[in-house]
């Protein structure tokens, strides 16, 4: 075996050892959370295509061609399958696959009916075309069997350029139910900095970069000519987005993990598909709940925050609030939301705020001690939260105050 480059081996044999141990980590979690199988898929589909340089050097050339066949389904199933993780991350039940996300993995079976078809042709059709190059074989081929070469060669060309549309259409659909999960955690949890899942968006944001280059140069090495790319580079920041990709897939659990095992795990602000609604009267126009019924639920949730300081908690969600005050949460999320004017998040860290601006008042705590002491998770969270509902930092309220 010769190794033209080590170092660009190296890197490439790296990123599928992570990419193998990972996946092995992530189907070994399925019966905890199913929503490690699509992120192990996923991971599986990007490992198929970075064999690519590795089976030149290791492989017979028969598992080359197979290899380089078979990484069409595994480009066009990259996308939907980060989709069905990022939908399962924030679903506010446990995630299973459902024949509504079957309709996902079409484009993927296309290609699968395309690799299938050109594992059928005979070894020198296959190596004429995606070896040696020798378009020239297919001449010399019967009648019928051109027709389905130009056909597979047709088709194929088709799936590339559809990827790159699919991608795009992927990345906004991710981004989009980013933003509606965000807001929606914000109607169960006082506390969300470890649920925001700003490491995807990250990631989104950085592989939306990588794809654009790669997309741009599909379509020119197909189109016009393509432009140089140093492998190295290449294969250095493929090796670092599957890091992450796995480390943090690795780290983190559902956003609503917490609310599966309660017994009210009405999420507001969803249907039962688990989408978010478009505004108040739709979300509440089958509830049952009256004015006086709210009236006495606003009374509770006041007691609850001012008599039994449940702000302390810095753990509090909407589901634990209901327990506490012995009400369905979404009775309780309609009466925050139209009889009080205030979502849960911003309910609970008015109260909070409320407390610390006594203790910055009337102690001597530094401001980390203030926010940990009131129930927030993080400096960073309290000053937000601080700044939103009183205009100014916790710094300049103490200056000013005292």
């Amino acid at each position: 075996m010769i190794v033209e480059h080590p170092s660009l081996f190296a890197l490439n044999v790296a990123t599928l050892c992570v990419i193998i141990f990972s996946a092995h980590q992530l189907i070994l979690r399925v019966r905890t959370y199913q929503i490690y199988w699509p992120l192990a898929v996923c991971l599986l589909a990007i490992g198929l295509i970075a064999m690519l340089p590795i089976s030149k050097v290791l492989l017979p050339i028969k598992w080359q061609i197979f290899n380089l066949i078979t990484s069409l389904p595994a480009l066009l199933l990259i996308a939907p399958s980060l989709w069905l993780y990022a939908k399962a991350l924030t679903s506010s039940t446990p995630w299973q696959l459902s024949r509504h996300d079957v309709r996902h993995l079409i484009p993927a079976c296309v290609g699968s009916i395309i690799a299938f078809i050109a594992l059928c042709l005979p070894a020198r059709y296959q190596h004429g075309v995606l070896v040696s190059d020798e378009l020239t074989v297919i001449a010399h081929a019967p009648n019928l069997l051109q027709i389905i070469i130009y056909g597979l060669l047709i088709m194929t060309f088709v799936c590339v350029l559809g990827w790159v549309v699919q991608s795009a259409w992927y990345f906004y659909k991710i981004l989009s139910l980013l933003r509606d999960y965000h807001i929606r955690l914000k109607d169960v949890f006082a506390s969300t900095e470890q649920k925001e899942l700003h490491w995807l968006v990250w990631l989104l944001t950085s592989v939306g970069g990588v794809w654009l280059f790669i997309a741009t140069n599909l379509v020119l090495n197909n189109l016009l000519s393509p432009i140089q790319l140093s492998p190295y580079l290449h294969a250095t920041l493929l090796l670092l987005l599957v890091y992450s990709l796995s480390l943090w897939g690795l780290r983190q659990k559902p956003g609503f993990a917490e609310c599966y095992h309660l017994e009210s795990t009405s999420v507001p602000n969803q249907t039962l598909t688990g989408e978010p609604t478009s505004s108040s009267e739709e979300k509440y126009q089958r509830s049952a709940l009256d004015t006086q019924q709210a009236q006495r639920i606003a009374t509770k949730l006041q007691h609850a925050m001012h008599g039994d300081k449940l702000y302390l908690d810095a753990a509090l969600s909407l589901p634990k609030l209901a327990a506490h005050i012995h009400a369905p949460s979404h009775y309780i999320s309609q009466t925050l939301n139209e009889t009080l004017d205030i979502r849960f998040f911003d309910f609970v860290n008015q109260h909070r705020v409320d407390a610390a601006k006594q203790s910055l008042i009337h102690s001597d705590k530094t401001i980390l001690d203030v926010a940990m002491s009131v129930g927030f998770n993080s400096k960073s969270a309290f000053y937000t939260a601080f700044k939103k509902h009183t205009g100014m930092t916790p710094s300049a309220y103490r200056k000013k105050e005292t």
